[in-house]
């Protein structure tokens, strides 16, 4: 059982476990999952794994505890062996109600580095964790910041690294959607894919832009996502003169059909696990640019696969982009040697199977 918060917004977690439960061997494994928000998963993985919902606001609450006994009674009646649970909500949920269950294995998710604990959740997820079997981290930086943060052992930590799926990258893009957007062609476009959040630093990204652009004018400026931010993030635009050469999709369109299109991938965030954009840049044969923060330094092979830059410094981080501008074979075989790098370490299909492996070696007994 896989326990979530929700499957609505699509967002990196929820993707890849959308292509998890996709992948997986249903000869060999019964799926099932149990979000915490009033609505189903998508309708194409009703036939792959059994929809549970268990409805709630705050987990510390009657409703709450009558949550806990419902999911708990499931899992027992399902002969559930491994509970595995994503985000906040779910993770308390989804561990309490697994430990006074029949359930063989319980799992925690560790996708970032802890940025927004607060005392509080601190505090609950180290009680958690002695209720735990084991904790599953993205990245060997989620699983060092676990270890730092929450005082875990090491010994109780796995590192399984995120997929992508290589075919869904491998085309020539949808021009169109730069159309809709109104962005000339041909273009250089620079392009980042993050929701509009503080914790992308996507104002950095626009001061860099600001420099790209005084050195190339031709330059555009994409940022693929939507989110909270985005009415300043377009003052900030008109505050840097760049307004006319940088756009936004606010959610519109399917991100494979944008990366093609693009020259440059860039990751300014303050704060990575393990970057999804990141493999799907390689993936579409981008060189790409990023902040050397979390997991990033394990999927982009510093001057190889693109270049690594200091947080917060948009002087480095624009003159590494302007660099791969000004040298189109730099940036080609980056971006060849980063989908090589991708196929070879991080495909879907790859992935997929480590689960696999993983969740049989726990019901094995490989692991205590």
């Amino acid at each position: 059982m896989f326990a979530l918060d929700s499957f609505n917004s699509q967002a990196g977690t929820e993707n890849q476990l959308i292509e998890l439960i996709r992948g997986m061997d249903s000869r060999r494994f019964e799926l099932f999952t149990a979000c915490v928000e009033d609505a189903l998963p998508p309708r194409r993985l009703a036939a792959l794994a059994t929809p549970m919902v268990f409805p709630l606001t705050r987990v510390f609450s009657f409703n709450g505890f009558r949550q806990v006994l419902r999911l708990r009674s499931h899992i027992n009646r399902m002969q559930i062996d491994i509970v595995h649970t994503f985000m906040v909500r779910a993770t308390i949920l989804g561990v309490l109600a697994a430990r006074g269950s029949s359930c063989k294995v319980i799992l925690t998710s560790r996708r970032n580095l802890g940025y927004w604990y607060t005392p509080f959740y601190l505090n609950v997820f180290r009680i958690l964790n002695r209720m735990t079997s084991r904790v599953v981290a993205n990245s060997e930086a989620a699983k060092r910041a676990a270890i730092e943060i929450e005082d875990l052992q090491g010994s109780r930590i796995d590192v399984l690294y995120n997929g992508v799926q290589l075919a869904r990258f491998s085309g020539s893009g949808d021009p169109s959607l730069l159309d809709r957007l109104g962005i000339p062609r041909p273009s250089r476009i620079i392009g980042i894919v993050a929701n509009y959040r503080s914790v992308k630093d996507l104002p950095m990204f626009l001061r860099a832009a600001s420099r790209i652009a005084s050195r190339h004018p031709d330059a555009l400026f994409l940022l693929v996502g939507q989110g909270p931010l985005r009415q300043s993030l377009e003052t900030l635009t008109e505050q840097l003169g760049i307004r006319e050469k940088v756009f936004f999709t606010d959610g519109e369109g399917p991100v494979p059909g944008y990366l093609p299109l693009l020259y440059i991938g860039c990751l300014t965030s303050l704060n990575e696990g393990f970057s999804n954009a990141i493999l799907e840049y390689m993936a579409a044969g981008l060189a790409v640019v990023a902040t050397d923060v979390g997991g990033n330094r394990e999927a982009v092979v510093d001057g190889v696969t693109g270049f690594l830059t200091p947080v917060g410094d948009e002087n480095i981080f624009a003159q590494r982009v302007i660099s791969l501008l000004e040298d189109d074979d730099l940036r080609k075989t980056m971006g060849e040697c980063g989908r090589a790098r991708c196929a070879e370490h991080f495909s879907m299909e790859a992935c997929v199977r480590e689960h696999e492996k993983y969740y049989e070696s726990l019901l094995q007994g490989d692991r205590t």
